[in-house]
């Protein structure tokens, strides 16, 4: 158990460090943006994410680690909530503890978005689930205690739907837990299952009221990933290739050659329905579209917790491989180290501190970007209250005024905007070019052009 607390800790001051560190993503910038404006719902997903961050910077600052402060303590919780999990299903809460841990997706933890306040009510709610069922078992025990735990379910799946629609699925991992465990059937016929809807749906009734009064735009955003356009097997083999080493390539790989080794018994049951209905819709979606590689974060504590029944003895050394996969990404995000060149994923993230300061160099009246990300970035690394405003995509900014682009101003995108521009613009003149540099690496180029006379 000690080493299992050390590994934990060692995660979670990594984490830390690259919360404090790392610039942000454009989309942490995106969703930082909207808590400048906090509502019940947004064009791309529930507004959980513009919450957290915005009553994080009330307490600790406008920073990066400002924005990402409660993620991170969200994102270091996940690993004693999964031994608290462990120990309570089986006994054992070091064994999930270094699985949870030996998984470099963990990286991403820290991070501003909506997959880490998704993935801590998601492991929440299995957390209350898990109490429920020890008070059903054997079932004359904590028929109140039960009941009342209920509550704990539906509040923490409620904020689960708040964080990110992917929690739909989580409502029917709950309800095929139940059936899959023999001592959980009788609770389809107890009011404290039926009580936890009433309250999920509750929590969640503000983004929903919002979707109505907005015509579903997040719906309609959301739910065009769910279209089979073509058969497509390949993806499905990336799926899987990814998860496998998102996971962790040793603690994947063992739990594969040992899964007979593990006991059916109810902990195992519990664990396999509750992740079922999610697993089976992603790899359904690999058949035709890509899965982003994060979207299965929630599965990760139960797929731990469930792997643990069967490698006790590997997860030590998962662990140890994941921590110095981590602690090597975020050395490379940090230092851009070792130099992999323009072609590096990594070079996406970094650069916009400076590009805004020479962007805003001259105190602009206003300054159109194109994109979200660019107009993200560089609302959040320009002077506070600077009027940044994208050219296209109008839908993604309804949670915001319009923006006041009389007189002269400036904008910021690709060489070839300049048509685009004329169209809103009487005059546009080409100033200069800046480039966005990491670690020394020049990775793309963007023109600023001087424009006045808004149509």
């Amino acid at each position: 158990m000690r080493l299992a607390v050390f590994a934990a800790l060692a995660l979670a001051s990594m984490q830390a460090v690259a919360a404090a560190r790392i610039e942000l993503t454009f989309d942490e910038a995106y969703y930082a943006l909207w808590a400048r404006w906090p509502q019940a719902g947004y064009f791309d997903h529930p507004p959980l994410v513009a919450w957290m961050i915005s009553a994080s910077q009330a307490m600790f600052g406008g920073s990066e680690f400002g924005v990402r402060a409660l993620f991170w303590a969200q994102g270091a919780a996940l690993t004693p909530l999964a031994g608290w999990i462990g120990w309570r299903l089986y006994g054992d809460a070091a064994t999930p503890m270094l699985l949870l841990v030996a998984a470099p997706l963990l990286a991403g933890a820290p991070l501003a978005t909506p997959d880490t306040p998704l993935t801590f009510f998601w492991t929440l709610t299995l957390a209350g689930l898990v109490e429920v069922w020890r008070a059903r078992s054997p079932p004359s025990r904590g028929e109140g205690r039960g009941a009342a735990l209920w509550l704990l379910v539906g509040l923490a799946a409620g904020l689960a739907g708040l964080a990110k629609m992917t929690a739909g699925f989580l409502a029917l991992g709950l309800a095929l837990a139940l059936l899959g465990t023999p001592s959980l059937r009788r609770e389809f016929r107890r009011p404290g299952f039926y009580a936890a809807g009433a309250l999920g749906l509750a929590v969640v009734s503000p983004f929903l009221i919002w979707n109505a009064a907005h015509d579903f735009a997040t719906f309609h955003k959301q739910g065009g990933r769910i279209a089979a356009p073509r058969f497509a097997p390949r993806y499905l083999g990336e799926f899987l290739a990814a998860q496998f080493g998102l996971l962790n390539p040793l603690g994947a790989g063992a739990a594969l050659l040992r899964a007979r080794r593990a006991p059916f018994d109810e902990p195992t049951r519990l664990l396999a329905a509750f992740v079922a209905p999610a697993l089976a819709y992603f790899i359904l979606h690999a058949l035709h579209d890509r899965v982003q590689g994060n979207w299965p974060a929630p599965l990760y504590p139960a797929l731990a917790l469930l792997a643990a029944r069967a490698i006790p003895r590997v997860a030590p050394f998962a662990a140890g491989l994941g921590l110095v996969v981590i602690a090597a990404l975020y050395a490379h995000l940090l230092f851009a180290w070792p130099a992999i060149g323009p072609t590096d994923p990594a070079l996406r993230i970094g650069g916009w501190r400076a590009l805004a300061a020479q962007t805003f160099a001259g105190s602009p009246r206003f300054v159109v970007a194109q994109g979200y990300a660019a107009t993200s970035l560089l609302a959040f690394y320009g002077p506070k209250g600077a009027e940044v405003a994208e050219l296209d995509e109008p839908e993604r900014w309804t949670f915001r005024p319009a923006p006041d682009l009389e007189g002269e101003g400036l904008a910021f995108g690709p060489p070839d905007m300049e048509t685009a521009l004329k169209r809103r613009f009487a005059e546009v003149r080409r100033v200069k070019t800046l480039r966005r540099q990491v670690g020394g690496v020049e990775v793309e180029s963007y023109s600023l052009f001087a424009v006045s006379g808004a149509f």
